[in-house]
């Protein structure tokens, strides 16, 4: 039979046992959860992160490499990744040391610096390729180079103002050498303008018209053109709007001047012929002038800006509506409008009156209808 003393102490080294077993099998679980959680790795890809050049920028001028790259992060701390992927946070540059590189083109190597050493990069692409010339200084005259649209279009240059004329370009000595010219490039402006006013960055020519490499930014100088506009002759012929009155059947017009003067490319003024003066006849029941705006748009200039029309409303007889003289009009007030280019007055539309207005022998006077043989003696005020 055991003895008390050897029971208890059996039982307190099964127990122990038994608590060394259940420590090491919870830690064995936790470290296994920590291996796997440190094996995730999160990625992220940057684009167009600046490339920034080390060297001597009092000495020397260097072209001719791309200015950005992207950049793939990866790291298995995403707070960290986070941060460096941030444009606002991120502590990294992208940069190309130059101080020991040679005058001429070099490729360089690219490395990435003060990236957190949680996060690794790799560049895309991992070189650049650069042109490193003694810096100078030269002053060239400036051109003006206008858009090849203003000569297509039929414009002609009445006078050109540059200021300043002359101008310092910094750049590398060989290419400098390379200058042709220094000219302000103007960009397009709108069909119908006169004048062009621009303030622009100069650029440097080569002998082919290529552009060349100077300091950014370039320097700016203010450009104003004046120009001589294409024109042409085009008829007016009236387009009424709104409704007669009761009453009266049809109208006359007259226009103070039957052809306007537009201005603009050459393109626009080929597309018209005539311009329709808006006439509103309403409530118009006696012999009325108007001075009416012609209309115009932002693709041509015309003169005049108005033209003075009279209106002279032509009334149905009493016992007579104007439907049933004019079978073609649906009601007494129902009327055209014509333009009469010669001296054979003739019936038809508005649109159709537009091309006849321009003819050679000017009539002021237009009507609105041919008027029935019992209106003929019908007052008109």
């Amino acid at each position: 039979m055991k003895r008390p003393s050897q029971s208890n102490w059996f039982s307190a080294l099964l127990a122990l046992l038994f608590a060394l077993l259940l420590f090491f099998n919870a830690n064995a679980s936790n470290n296994s959860s920590v291996l796997v959680n440190t094996n995730q790795v999160y990625d992220e890809m940057l684009y167009n992160i600046p490339v920034q050049l080390e060297y001597d920028q009092d000495k020397y001028f260097v072209s001719g490499y791309e200015e950005t790259v992207n950049v793939h992060l990866s790291s298995a701390n995403r707070i960290q990744l986070n941060r460096e992927s941030n444009e606002d946070t991120r502590n990294f540059q992208v940069v190309a040391d130059l101080t020991k590189t040679s005058l001429g083109t070099s490729e360089i190597q690219l490395r990435v610096k003060g990236l957190s050493t949680a996060v690794t990069a790799e560049i895309e692409p991992k070189t650049i390729t650069v042109t490193v010339e003694k810096k100078v200084t030269q002053s060239f005259d400036v051109q003006v180079q206008l858009p090849e649209s203003i000569e297509a279009e039929g414009y002609t240059v009445e006078k050109t103002t540059i200021s300043p004329k002359k101008v310092d370009i910094t750049t590398g000595e060989e290419t400098a050498k390379a200058i042709e010219r220094v000219v302000a490039p103007l960009s397009n402006v709108k069909q119908s303008v006169d004048t062009i006013k621009q303030t622009v960055n100069v650029q440097a020519l080569d002998n082919k018209g290529q552009v060349l490499s100077i300091e950014n930014p370039a320097p700016q100088v203010r450009v104003v053109v004046e120009l001589s506009l294409p024109s042409k002759e085009v008829g007016l012929s009236v387009a009424p709007t709104g409704s007669p009155p009761s009453g009266v059947a049809n109208y006359t017009f007259s226009l103070s001047k039957l052809k306007a003067e537009i201005r603009g490319s050459n393109s626009v003024l080929d597309s018209i012929d005539a311009i329709e003066v808006p006439v509103d006849i309403s409530n118009i029941r006696s012999s009325t002038k108007k001075k009416v705006k012609i209309p115009t748009s932002s693709e041509y200039i015309v003169s005049p800006e108005e033209v003075e029309v009279t209106i002279n409303p032509i009334f149905t007889d009493s016992s007579v509506s104007y439907s049933e003289t004019n079978g073609s009009q649906g009601s007494a007030g129902g009327y055209q409008s014509q333009q009469v280019p010669d001296s054979t007055p003739s019936s038809g539309s508005v649109s159709s009156s537009s091309s006849s207005s321009s003819s050679s022998e000017p009539v002021t006077e237009t009507t609105t209808n041919d008027a029935p043989k019992e209106n003929d003696t019908t007052e008109s005020t």
